[in-house]
């Protein structure tokens, strides 16, 4: 393991790389971060590495680097560590943020399709960022949602999984955007599925006839399960960045087809 060099740098000495991962809602929270670290002053230093022309890059901490140029200090922490180019670079970043659970699903998106294109197989795509190979066709099939269900996404109003399997399901992508704005307005996960089973099915139908049609077609099924399946449930929700409900739903419509009594 390579040794890191710590020194504080001054804040004029360094710039962003653009090959950084995290590129969405920067600015979010920076309030109250610089708040925080006006109190107790930066917890964990910045990494960079140094160029050429005896400037820095940052490829991880720019929201403490905003933060500190807010509150205009002078210098921040920083680890200077070694980068082979811009694909280390996002690489770095990729693992650090993901690691920590916070880098927006488009981040991911497009350090995946980035990376894709340099190393031409998921595969090796998948050992570089240290997760598994269906995680990266996640991030990349997320390529293909359309702008303004990426927005829903960004805003919380459904996981990505539901974004990717409504444009999977719906090809039309005006017809896809107006399901997107029905399964915003349905709580249940279980009823999400249903309209989005529906509108495939019916795709000459409108967003309230769709409506009418789920509502109809919804049906309750209470399913008792051990503590082992309940937790492997919750376990693969949060490794396929979907919900329970429609793991365990996927999991029996493939139980049921593969025996024949679902077409």
């Amino acid at each position: 393991m390579k040794k890191l060099k710590f020194e504080y740098l001054p804040l004029d000495k360094i710039d962003i790389s653009l090959s950084n991962a995290r590129k969405s809602n920067l600015e979010e929270g920076i309030d109250d971060l610089a708040k925080s670290i006006k109190e107790i002053d930066v917890q964990q230093p910045v990494v960079v590495f140094e160029k050429t022309d005896k400037r820095y890059e940052l490829i991880i901490g720019q929201r403490r680097y905003l933060a500190c140029k807010k509150l205009w200090s002078k210098e921040i922490p920083a680890l200077i560590t070694t980068v082979k180019g811009d694909t280390d670079v996002t690489i770095k970043s990729f693992s650090e943020n993901i690691h920590r659970l916070d880098l927006e699903y488009r981040d991911k998106m497009q350090a995946a399709t980035e990376l894709l294109s340099k190393f031409g197989s998921i595969d090796e795509v998948a050992k570089h960022l240290a997760v598994t190979t269906q995680t990266v066709k996640n991030y990349l099939g997320y390529a293909a949602v359309p702008e303004p269900i990426k927005k829903k996404v960004d805003e919380g109003k459904f996981s990505a999984s539901t974004a990717m399997k409504i444009t999977k399901e719906i090809s039309d992508e005006k017809q896809a955007i107006k399901i997107a704005e029905l399964v915003e307005e349905t709580p249940s996960s279980a009823a999400r599925g249903i309209i989005i089973d529906v509108a495939k099915e019916n795709p000459g139908k409108s967003k309230r006839e769709i409506a009418e049609i789920a509502k109809e077609q919804m049906r309750k099924i209470t399913i008792h399960v051990t503590e082992k399946v309940y937790e492997a449930a919750i376990q693969a929700s949060r490794k396929y960045e979907s919900d329970k409900e429609s793991i365990v739903k996927e999991a029996l419509e493939e139980w049921l087809k593969k025996r024949g009594f679902l077409q």
